[in-house]
């Protein structure tokens, strides 16, 4: 007999199927960073922030994190904020999957 599991949140179908497609290109971790990123940091960071990729070190968990910031006058401020960001990551992933983060200044 089947168990019917009932409804499912759209946010974990969409993870899942990303996770499915973009195997191959890119970490779990990074795909899933990227999907939640503006619940994990907050409005505010998200709308001038963007994660680009984690770069790990041989044979550890935790990596870089390469961010675009998009705003000029925000680079400053979230490279004051960098402590702050790698903590709500940690809290969102439940370990430290981010160490440190490199910050790069691109426009829109």
């Amino acid at each position: 007999m089947l168990k019917h599991s009932g409804p499912k949140k759209l946010k974990s179908i969409v993870e899942n199927c990303a996770l499915k497609c973009i195997k191959n290109k890119m970490s779990k971790n990074e795909i899933r960073l990227i999907l939640n990123w503006k619940s994990i940091v907050g409005a505010e960071i998200a709308e001038c922030t963007k994660p680009k990729k984690i770069l790990y070190a041989q044979n550890v968990n935790s990596g870089v994190l390469h961010l675009v910031v998009t705003n000029g006058s925000k680079a400053l401020e979230v490279q004051h904020m960098i402590s702050l960001v790698i903590e709500k990551i940690t809290i969102f992933f439940g370990y430290k999957a981010v160490y440190g983060i490199k910050i790069k200044q691109e426009s829109c």
